[in-house]
């Protein structure tokens, strides 16, 4: 059962990770059409996003083929690559959560665009601190595109990440229901689509963010 749960879990970031890559590639592309830094940055954001999704599914993947026919001595090297995933994973994507605060408290709008499964495998597919610092994060970054809100822009940057929060405050409550965990997975899908849309309306309709 739990290695049916991991292999949802390399799933729905392998999807994650192509739509995370998708929007840096379209952000990129309008950055340079456009000349705007804040999507640049943006399209930074996705790329440290999808870069973290990258190394949890190849190192996640690694780990559940590592041949059981190993000596028994080295067969803990799977978990102590998945214990330093987890740390690699949580670093590089809450640096682009950074990225995304910084972007949008230093380029508002006006200015520059006028159940018990998982506590056996915590490492895996839970983290609570990195979730815990992800939510706080990304409720600064609502709270500033909330703020420009007022200057006009795409509403579905500010519904992406609300979604995106949304989903990092349901994997916090992992431990109650084994269903959040789907619940979670389904709405940062929904928040990538959210941004995806977003990105390809400026750069194929010249919308502002």
């Amino acid at each position: 059962m739990l290695s049916i749960i991991v292999r949802l879990d390399i799933i729905f970031e392998a999807i994650s990770f192509f739509i995370s890559l998708a929007i840096f590639a379209v952000a990129l592309a309008a950055a340079r059409r456009t000349g705007s830094r804040s999507l640049t940055l943006l399209a930074l954001g996705f790329l440290l996003m999808a870069l973290a999704m990258f190394i949890r599914v190849a190192l996640t993947s690694w780990a559940l083929n590592f041949p059981m026919t190993t000596p028994p001595r080295l067969r803990i090297f799977p978990t102590v690559v998945l214990q330093i995933q987890e740390l690699v994973y949580s670093v590089v994507r809450i640096s682009g959560y950074v990225v995304f605060l910084y972007l949008y408290s230093s380029y508002p709008s006006s200015k520059k665009e006028a159940e018990g499964l998982f506590a056996v495998a915590p490492v895996i597919i839970y983290n609570p601190l990195f979730e815990a610092v992800s939510a706080l994060l990304l409720a600064f970054v609502v709270y500033q595109l909330a703020r420009n809100r007022v200057y006009g822009g795409s509403g579905y940057v500010l519904l992406g990440f609300s979604l995106l929060l949304f989903s990092h405050l349901l994997f916090l409550l992992l431990p109650l229901s084994f269903a959040i965990y789907f619940l979670a997975q389904f709405t940062q899908l929904l928040s990538l689509i959210l941004f995806l849309t977003a990105v390809l309306s400026v750069l194929l309709d010249g919308q502002r963010l």
